[in-house]
């Protein structure tokens, strides 16, 4: 019996506990969001990077870095292993790469990543799924992959659905849902987030 009350009593401690930015302090990750918004203006305006803050994180992270105005999707981009030695150039990577390979990019403007809301996405690795009804969008993240290896992952809070998360996925890989080959995959994540 006291086995089984602590097992609940530790279930519900950790609904309580913060999903989204529990490694980073506060400051932390203020100072990271405003880093990546930074980096953002000065690629779109063609100026030079800014420095990172000046904070210690000391760890290499993959991460994903989405800009979204007015809740819709402006610039995605990211991968689930670390690809560069510092998180600061990461987060500045993905911002290169989401401005250079997510089409929905072409209409984010100086102005606009000025006023919009931030999310740097901290993945867990993908577990294999049938079936993308498995996905709890708000909280886990969906990764689709074609048959020839293309992937595009949906991040938690990108999509309020886990239909509009799977559609969505389809049609930025020229799929559809009759498409052979198609691998699912969800993920945990952390996650920091700045409002706009």
């Amino acid at each position: 019996m006291k086995n089984r009350l602590l097992l609940i009593c530790l279930f519900f401690c950790l609904l309580v506990l913060p999903a989204s930015g529990a490694t980073f302090s506060q400051p932390d990750q203020t100072a990271l969001l405003e880093y990546a918004r930074a980096t953002m203006i000065s690629r779109l305006e063609k100026r030079p990077a800014p420095s990172p803050p000046a904070i210690t994180i000391g760890n290499q992270r993959a991460c994903f870095v989405t800009f979204f105005v007015k809740r819709q999707v402006m610039a995605c981009f990211g991968s689930f292993t670390p690809r560069h030695a510092t998180l600061f150039d990461e987060i500045s990577d993905n911002i290169r790469l989401a401005l250079k390979n997510d089409s929905r990019a072409t209409r984010l403007t100086p102005e606009l990543a000025r006023s919009a809301s931030i999310q740097i996405t901290f993945p867990g690795q993908p577990q294999p799924i049938s079936d993308w009804r498995q996905v709890d969008p708000q909280h886990e993240g969906l990764l689709v992959e074609a048959s020839d290896g293309r992937g595009v992952a949906i991040v938690p809070g990108e999509a309020r659905t886990a239909q509009y998360a799977w559609r969505s996925a389809l049609q930025r890989l020229g799929l559809n849902e009759r498409s052979s080959g198609i691998r699912l995959y969800r993920f945990k994540a952390e996650y920091i987030r700045g409002q706009e």
